[in-house]
């Protein structure tokens, strides 16, 4: 991973480097268009002012040897012939007649008979009103300063852009290398994470560092570990909790087999007390049907839905009601306001009718209050029962599996369990308070989301 990241910021680096090569090249060609299309215009300029040196049949010297003199200043060493091939005016012979400081002045820049050795003169024909009046010989040579400023000016772009490839392509090299590492470190992250997950080890977690694609992913991973770590958890707890189950009713069974066959105990009674500990292995099987459901909605995430609070409650309370009229019991929601929230509802209804499932198992006379309402940024549920409450050294257990207290209540102590897990499922907390002979009390916080209303 890290290798191909760093060979693709190679390859956007090399990219820019060509490009910064081809802006080169078309800098000095527009460079050198530019100097030759300015010397072109300079030329015909000339050559036009040449020609209007001409007029009935012969040359004005006067016109000419200003025209030649211009010439030479923008840098055209030029001759003047006639038709006969005779030479009119030149470059040399202008020079000549200047005043002696503008000839010392001049030849500071150039020096004519050099150059003369080292080009050819170009022939270019002069017309005057159609009619061809003489010949141009020029042959252009550099004023030695403009010469060294050209070159100059093509150096120093030279330099300029290698040092601007030396620096880019060094910056970029070395952006590429710590980009290539610092992109590729959360995945090797995962990676090593997920090593150790498969070699079963579930506590590695990664660092969230970022809010892009990676960050979510790394997210998504942590959420993937907790989830195996508690399923491993969770597993390894039950698995543990049923072997002590049901080694109990195991080894009653056989001991009354065992007596029945030996004759110690009445064949009857013996079936009877056989047939007593069936039933509680059925019972228990049904229990961990019943966890097993429960633990399989832990890892799926719900469908969270807008609900009315008061009609959700009040749906159960009627569902629920025969089981509390049959012992006499009441079941009744306290307040009436329309509290919208947004919830789990499959989790947050399992919650309920088991909190509510172990009251009416617990509670003689009397009956269940359900209430709701708004503290701070949390909602909360509280359910009361007048039954005959828990001892207050029992209170921090009751949410273990398998826990049916000291007295040995009837049940598989899996109820209140399950309530639990769930809330935390759900990113809330529970609350137990209990007195014996008085009752006991149940809220579930849970946080307030944005479509949270009161009606």
């Amino acid at each position: 991973m890290k290798t191909k990241i760093f060979l693709a910021f190679i390859a956007v680096i090399l990219t820019a480097l060509l490009s910064n090569f081809i802006f080169q090249w078309l800098i000095m060609k527009d460079f050198d268009n530019y100097v030759s299309g300015v010397k072109d215009d300079q030329f015909y300029w000339v050559l036009a002012s040449v020609e209007g040196s001409y007029s009935d049949g012969k040359w004005d010297n006067g016109l000419l040897s200003e025209s030649i003199h211009w010439a030479m200043m923008l840098g055209l060493n030029v001759k003047v012939l006639d038709n006969t091939g005779k030479e009119v005016i030149s470059s040399h012979e202008v020079q000549g007649s200047l005043p002696e400081p503008m000839k010392l002045r001049m030849a500071e820049h150039f020096h004519i008979h050099t150059h003369e050795t080292k080009g050819e003169f170009t022939e270019h024909p002069l017309y005057v009103k159609g009619k061809q009046a003489g010949t141009l010989l020029s042959m252009p040579f550099q004023k030695q300063k403009l010469k060294e400023k050209e070159e100059i000016f093509k150096q120093r772009t030279k330099s300029f852009i290698l040092v601007s490839f030396l620096i880019a392509g060094g910056g970029s090299l070395l952006i590429a290398l710590l980009l290539s590492q610092y992109l590729s470190k959360p995945i090797m992250n995962l990676k090593k994470a997920a090593e150790k997950i498969s070699k079963g080890d579930f506590t590695p977690r990664t660092d969230i560092n970022s809010h892009d694609e990676v960050g979510e992913l790394s997210g998504t991973f942590n959420k993937m570990a907790e989830s195996l770590q508690r399923e491993e958890e969770l597993r390894k707890h039950l698995l543990s909790n049923i072997a002590h189950e049901l080694r109990t009713p195991l080894t009653i069974l056989k001991t009354h087999a065992e007596a029945i066959g030996d004759g110690i105990i009445d064949k009857g009674k013996g079936l009877e007390n056989i047939r007593s500990e069936i039933d509680r292995l059925i019972k228990l099987v049904k229990g961990i049907e019943d966890i097993t459901a429960a633990e399989a909605s832990f890892f799926t995430k719900g469908q969270e839905a807008e609900i009315n609070l008061n009609e959700f409650l009040s749906e159960i309370g009627n569902d629920m009601f025969p089981a509390f009229r049959e012992k006499g019991l009441d079941i009744t929601v306290v307040n009436s306001s329309g509290l919208t929230i947004s919830t789990d509802v499959e989790k947050l209804e399992r919650v309920i009718r088991n909190i509510l499932s172990n009251s009416l198992k617990f509670t003689e006379k009397g009956g269940v209050r359900i209430d709701y309402g708004i503290d701070d940024r949390t909602f909360f549920i509280e359910i009361k029962d007048t039954g005959k409450g828990i001892p207050e050294k029992e209170l921090p257990l009751i949410f273990n599996r398998f826990y049916r207290g000291e007295s040995g209540t009837e049940g598989l102590g899996l109820g209140l369990a399950i309530v639990k897990e769930l809330v935390d499922i759900m990113g809330g907390r529970i609350e137990v308070r209990s007195k014996v002979n008085e009752g006991t009390f149940f809220r579930i916080y849970f946080g307030i989301q944005s479509g949270t209303k009161i009606n």
